[in-house]
This record gives structure tokens, C-alpha cells and sequence, in this order.
């Protein structure tokens, strides 16, 4: 096979199911014989759904899981089988919910324009989703294999692999996903270094069900944080009516004889006593009488470490191989997938053809400072003291799950003219917005940072269209059939069955339409273009020209992973020489392609299996 994937939790298989559909051949391997029963890493977050909704799962999301909603939302009452309110609560017990402390509402969060909600879902529903869409694409997905050897040379690895009969055999490819966790060998086998802050905290979770709906009703809630002398932790409810889960510092419960811990549970010790269990649990409850049965409970750790480098080789670290940090907001999971679609459309372009292999390097640029700046955030929230963190201070929430920014040889922002740069300022169409990350770095900045992750969070959360950051959602008018429907321009960039990913150009010009047309022909590349409406007299969340900072005559180059690569801002488009040769320069730079490709070199695209 082309690309093997070691490890089953959700990054793997997220990146089995985005390889598949790009049509690169993928085989995965996961030494357990089924997928997680554990209910971790329950939030998915809107950004992490917009990946999920280009992979045709979104309606299978929607089937297992609660939409995310406000919480004056009044589906949260009559609808409270398929949505949950985005609010953390601060009681005493569940019986006073009446003297209930706001802590968070996520209002922000949820009021980001996209195509599509945050949801709760919990890892026992979501892998499966998961794995079934993998093997769905093409993907050979293979519970019950483990990794045992590896060798790696220059053009690929050779894996060692033991089968669920005991037997060996030998799997060849020419890259490796190292998906393979917390605990996973491979990174300190290819030679990547992992520090941190290594344990923060050590926890327990109690799995557990109880009818509650009689006492909380309609004041239903994303999470409670819960205090008095009996309990101090969180809690909060599974997808199911009557499923709970809560956590506790494991200096609460002891250990000792009891329930065992479930085979997946993350840190093998032996179970509390279920008395104790039980104890913790009427505390936070509150009320007297409510039957409580306990299903599971596993002791955690809550931990800091991260790989001084993803890519060793052709070898490339995702999720928690690659940045292991404490779950406290809920970003591991989704951090991990979204590194996953990072990797996948990049690997997809260079074993397809069209793009040079120096375009891997950009997965490790991209995505290791925003891993190490999303970590940061996480032990902020778990308590660990700013000055522990060289002085790092809490972020918006919407810039860590959506508003984050890359700045990777992938991102060829520089190649705009200096007239096009300099008419941002001036168009009187544009976002009243400021540009939050500044301007743009030149390679020789990105040589040599000071801290890899300075520029991963701009300081302010704006998505304007700003080369490096994920495209803004417009709602657009497409012809499906017959019928008429609204989407997105997220949907817009979405890949295609013949090629796989695609760039997409977006402009409300015509004449750009021909020039993305001559630049894929000449270069040998997917490349289409969209042309939208300005809607200018709109409000700029309606408006293309206004929400993605084009002008009438720009126009913005998308990656197949939705962020912009490149944009051309001006009121009256450029010649037709000048607009090929801006795009050319851009797509040429973004794909790590020769610059001796000449523009007569027409390489016929070719499938990744």
C-alpha cells in the first residue's frame, strides 16, 4: 500500500477515511479488536464538524450525537434527545440547580457563521462512525494488528506486523502515520524527541447510570462543575437518556477491590471500591433514593508532552503521538483530526502528482505551533500557572478551535503584488476589520522563531479571508438536479471523485474563471474556480467581496483544506497577464513545485493507489 496509519483511536481513523477518499491506497492497523468503549473526548467541535461534513458524515454525527446549542435555544426543552445547551454550570449539587452560577455559555463560539453546529459525541460512537466511512471509502482497516518492528529508510517504511492469529508478516509502503497515542513507541524509534511538562494531574472517571430527568427537567447543561464536601469534580451527561459520567481527583478515591477497569481504559490501575463510587456520586446528586448503577471507572492522567518534530522521514506524527496535553476544553480529539486533514490532502497531492514532496514539510510547520499553543491553553484551564507557560494568557476560544493561523511555505501570501497589498486598506467594501495576525511573514522570519508558536493565535479572532486562515462562510446558491439549495463556500473547496482535493479560486470576476483554467492546464493541477456574486450591498456576512476581502476584481485561492492560501485584493482585476502570472507564482509556491516546471509541462494526474 501507499501510506500504512498505526493506530485506530479517532486521529487514525479520521486519517484512514480522509487518505481513502482522497484516493491514496491506506491500510490501518490497530492492536485492539474493536473500537473504544469509552465515551472520551465527547465535543466536536464546529471546526472539527466542517471536516466531518466534507466527508459525508455529518448526518451520522447528527443520528448519535446532541447538536450544541444555545442555551436559550428552545429545542434544548422540547427537542432534549438531539440537542444539548452550551452551558457549564457552577452548584453545589444537581438538587440545586435552582442556585446555579453561569460559568460559561459559549455564545461566541456558536455565533461563528458556518455550515454547520458543534456537536457532543461521544469517542464510543464517533469510532465506529469513523471507521465505517474509512472502509466505506476504500480504506483496509485492520483491528487486532499490531505494529512490532519497524524499519525506515529514505523511500518508505518496512512494519513488522502481528496478526490476531499470532502469526507475522512484513507490510511495505512509502509513508507511515504514526497515530499510535499517548503510549505509541514509533516516535522515539525514528528519532523525535517528546518533552513537557509530563503529569499535571491524576483523575478518576466514574461511568454511571441514573434516571435524572425528573430532577433537572428543562435547566440542562454542557457540563457541571460541581463543590461540597462530599464531591468536587465535574459532571456531566453521555448520549444517552440516562448515561453520566464523572471525574474527580484520584486522591478522592483510592484504590481498591472493585468493578476492573475497562480494557481501553487509559492508565491500568486497580478500580475504586464501588462504595466509595457510590458515595461520590449521592453527594453530587444531592437526593436521596435515585438508583445508581455504575457501569465503569478508570483512573487518568492528565499529561504534558510534545514532539520537537512531526515528520522524520517518511515517517509524520498525528494527535496525540505528536501533542499530548490535558483534555480541559475539550481540543485533543478535534486537534488531532484536524491534523489529520492537514496531512491527508498534502500527502494525497504529492503521491498523485501534483505537488513536489517539499510540500510534506508545511504539515510539521502548520501544525506543530498550534499544537504547542492549543496545549498552553489546556494546562491554563487545568491550573498550571502562566509563568510556568513563559507568561502565556488565555486565548479566545474561537481563535483555538477555528481562528488559529498558519504560516508555512504553503501559504505563499507574499506573491501578491505590492499594488494588490497596498489596496487593502482602501477598498471601501472590505470587513471593518483589522488584519489580527499583522502582516505577513517572509521566509526568513519563519527561519527563525523565537517561539514556534508565537503567530499560531492572532490576537484578536477574525476570519476576513487573510491568507492562512480558514475561509470565511458565505451562504451560496447551488444547482443540485433540479433543485436549488444553499451551502456554503466551505462546500465550495470540497474535493471531487476524479481528483481527490482540489484548489479552489474563489472571485465575484469572470475573467479570473479563464485564468484558473490556463493555470491548471499549464501546471497540471486540479485547479477550479467559482465565481460568486459580490453582494456588496449586503451586510459582509452575506457578501463574498466583503467577507473575504477580494474587491470586485480579487480573488481568493483555497486549499483543499478550506484555508486561503492566497488572495488578490483590488476593485479592477488585473490583465490577463498579470492575473496569470500572480497564479501561476501562487500555486507554483503553494505545491512546492520546481520552478523549471515550465508552463508547457503537463503532467496527466494520477490516482494515489
Amino acid at each position: 500500500m501507499t501510506v500504512l496509519v498505526v493506530g485506530g483511536g479517532p486521529t487514525g481513523l479520521a486519517t484512514a477515511l480522509f487518505l481513502a477518499r482522497a484516493g491514496v491506497a491506506v491500510r490501518l492497523l490497530e492492536r485492539r479488536a474493536a473500537t473504544s468503549p469509552l465515551p472520551r473526548a465527547t465535543h466536536v467541535t464546529r471546526r472539527t464538524m466542517e471536516l466531518l461534513r466534507e466527508a459525508g458524515l455529518e448526518p451520522a454525527v447528527a443520528a448519535v450525537g446532541f447538536e450544541v446549542v444555545p442555551g436559550d435555544d428552545p429545542r434544548a426543552r422540547t427537542e432534549p434527545d438531539r440537542v444539548l445547551p452550551r452551558t457549564v454550570i457552577g452548584i453545589p449539587s444537581l438538587a440545586r440547580l435552582d442556585d446555579a452560577e453561569v460559568l460559561e455559555t459559549g455564545e461566541e463560539e456558536l455565533a461563528v457563521p458556518g455550515p454547520c453546529p458543534p456537536f457532543w459525541c461521544g469517542q464510543d460512537r464517533m469510532e465506529p462512525l469513523l471507521r465505517e466511512g474509512a472502509v466505506r471509502a476504500g480504506a483496509d482497516v485492520r483491528f487486532g494488528h499490531e505494529l512490532v518492528g519497524l524499519d525506515v529508510g529514505e523511500d518508505g517504511v518496512l512494519a513488522r506486523v502481528r496478526r490476531p492469529d499470532g502469526g507475522l508478516e512484513r507490510l511495505s509502503a512509502r509513508y507511515l502515520v504514526a497515530a499510535d497515542g499517548a503510549h505509541g513507541w514509533i516516535p522515539e524509534h525514528v528519532g523525535v524527541v517528546r518533552t513537557g511538562l509530563g503529569t499535571v494531574a491524576r483523575r478518576t472517571s466514574i461511568l454511571f447510570r441514573a434516571d435524572l430527568a425528573g430532577l433537572i427537567g428543562h435547566r440542562r447543561f454542557f457540563m457541571s462543575m460541581i463543590d461540597n464536601p462530599g464531591f468536587s469534580g465535574a459532571l456531566m451527561q453521555l448520549n444517552d437518556a440516562h448515561g453520566w459520567a464523572a471525574a474527580v481527583e484520584a486522591t478522592a478515591l483510592g484504590p481498591g477491590p472493585g468493578t476492573p477497569n475497562l480494557p481501553d481504559a487509559p492508565q491500568a490501575a486497580p478500580a475504586p471500591a464501588p462504595e466509595r463510587c457510590l458515595e461520590l456520586l449521592r453527594a453530587a446528586i444531592g437526593v436521596p433514593g435515585i438508583r445508581i448503577d455504575l457501569a465503569a471507572t478508570f483512573h487518568w492522567q492528565a499529561r504534558h508532552r510534545m514532539a520537537d518534530r512531526y515528520r522524520q522521514g517518511p515517517v509524520l506524527l498525528v494527535g496525540d503521538a505528536a501533542h499530548l496535553h490535558p483534555p480541559a476544553g475539550g481540543y485533543g480529539s478535534n486537534m488531532g483530526i484536524q491534523d489529520a486533514h492537514n496531512l491527508a490532502w498534502k500527502l494525497a497531492a504529492v503521491l498523485r502528482g501534483w505537488a513536489g514532496p517539499a510540500l510534506l514539510d508545511s504539515y510539521d510547520a502548520e501544525r506543530r505551533p498550534v499544537g504547542i499553543a492549543t496545549a498552553r491553553q489546556t494546562l491554563l484551564l487545568d491550573g498550571v500557572p502562566s509563568d510556568r507557560l513563559g507568561g502565556t494568557l488565555p486565548a479566545d476560544p474561537r481563535t483555538i478551535i477555528m481562528g488559529y493561523r498558519y504560516r508555512s511555505a504553503a501559504v505563499p501570501d507574499g506573491l501578491s503584488d505590492p499594488a494588490d497589498l497596498a489596496g487593502l486598506a482602501d477598498l471601501p467594501d472590505l470587513p471593518d476589520l483589522p488584519d489580527p495576525a499583522g502582516p505577513p511573514a517572509r521566509p526568513a522570519d519563519r527561519d527563525r522563531p523565537a517561539d514556534p508558536a508565537a503567530d499560531a493565535f492572532p490576537a484578536a479572532f477574525a476570519l476576513t479571508g487573510a491568507p492562512g486562515t480558514r475561509l470565511p462562510h458565505v451562504p451560496v446558491r447551488l444547482r443540485r438536479g433540479d433543485r436549488t439549495v444553499t451551502a456554503s463556500t466551505l462546500d465550495l473547496c470540497a474535493p471531487t471523485t476524479r481528483t481527490g482535493p482540489v484548489l479552489t479560486l474563489l472571485t465575484a470576476d469572470e475573467r479570473w474563471r479563464t485564468t484558473a483554467a490556463e493555470v491548471a492546464r499549464d501546471l497540471g493541477v486540479p485547479l477550479r474556480a467559482h465565481v460568486l456574486p459580490a453582494g456588496e450591498s449586503l451586510p459582509p456576512a452575506l457578501s463574498f467581496t466583503r467577507s473575504c476581502g477580494t474587491g470586485r476584481g480579487g480573488a481568493v485561492l483555497v486549499r483543499p483544506d478550506g484555508f486561503v492560501a492566497w488572495r488578490s485584493a483590488t476593485h479592477t482585476a488585473p490583465s490577463a497577464e498579470q492575473r496569470r502570472r500572480r497564479l501561476t507564482a501562487a500555486v507554483r509556491a503553494l505545491l512546492a513545485l520546481p520552478a523549471d516546471r515550465a508552463e508547457t509541462h503537463r503532467p496527466r494526474l494520477r490516482s494515489g493507489r
